[in-house]
């Protein structure tokens, strides 16, 4: 309790989503917590609580091997059970809270322990509590999901649809989407390792219809998909493309050549460099379209 009182904390899941700009001040928290158990078990559901510090696509693979269903869609995302909430991370038409249930964790400011469920989170696209209210103030430990026992596989995400329109007489289940998302981030993501990166570094900003339509009327070929409450969000990675960015380096700060909302390191950029390229991308968008793009990557 003392170590945090005296100090400012950063909370990590993995890292995989933090760009740090200069040195950290203060007691970085690298959760490793472990665990994956049964909560609750029904004729159709089983509800599983996994410790914070699982890896985000083992904890995916572990459920489907057992054939607990729901979140195929999201394989191969890096990171730790634990950020998965923060970020409400999601891919290919599915997100984390589709599945949440609830979580412990404890709390920095009273010091205690709590548990909070789905609406507490405050769940939005690519946005929690954690971001906001409770940012560096709550280390989550455990988070459980209900999963469902019989396969229904979700490929309405337009990527996807496309890939299995390839194969009509193919009839996908849980295994094929969660082996064609694999290839598919393949394809796009730097090799692991070989290429410093933080995922995706901007959200898809999402505009009112009207906007939209007036964009559409700019450029015939601009995409766009409507969203539940009838607003629509635009691909990122196609504004940044279309702006020149793709490929683009500053020094060794640079737009990844497979995907343009990835920024990537060619070997010595510092975050403040990176951050730079980020800022240049973001007025240039703004100037090309005007729209505002929002990084998904946190900046420390």
């Amino acid at each position: 309790s003392r170590l945090f009182k005296n100090n400012k904390c950063q909370i990590l899941g993995g890292g995989s989503n933090i760009l740090f700009i200069e040195d950290f001040k203060g007691l970085v928290i690298d959760i490793n917590i472990k665990g994956i158990k049964y909560a609750e078990v029904t004729k159709e559901h089983v509800t599983i609580e996994a410790g914070a510090g699982e890896l985000w696509h083992d904890f995916v693979s572990t459920c489907l091997l057992n054939k607990f269903y729901g979140l195929e869609n999201l394989a191969l995302i890096p990171g730790k059970i634990g950020a998965a909430p923060v970020q409400n991370i999601g891919a290919y038409g599915v997100e984390q809270k589709d599945f949440f249930v609830s979580l412990e964790g404890f709390d920095l400011t009273t010091h205690q322990k709590k548990i909070m469920l789905a609406d507490e989170c405050r769940f939005s696209y690519r946005d929690s509590v954690f971001k906001n209210n409770l940012r560096d103030k709550f280390i989550i430990t455990s988070v459980n999901y209900k999963l469902k026992k019989q396969e229904e596989p979700n490929i309405s995400y337009k990527e996807l649809a496309e890939e299995f329109a390839r194969y009509p007489d193919l009839k996908p289940g849980a295994t094929d989407i969660f082996d064609t998302v694999i290839r598919l981030r393949t394809k796009k993501m730097p090799i692991a390792g070989k290429l410093g990166n933080a995922g995706s570094f901007f959200k898809n900003p999402i505009v009112t219809k009207k906007k939209y339509d007036y964009m559409l009327s700019k450029e015939t070929d601009f995409p766009g998909y409507v969203t539940d409450d009838g607003m629509v969000k635009i691909p990122a990675a196609w504004l940044i493309e279309r702006s020149g960015w793709k490929g683009q380096r500053i020094g060794d700060a640079g737009v990844f050549d497979n995907h343009a909302l990835i920024l990537v390191n060619h070997g010595n950029a510092t975050g403040e460099q990176i951050l730079t390229l980020a800022e240049n991308i973001k007025k240039s968008v703004m100037d090309n379209f005007g729209i505002s793009l929002e990084f998904e990557v946190n900046i420390v």
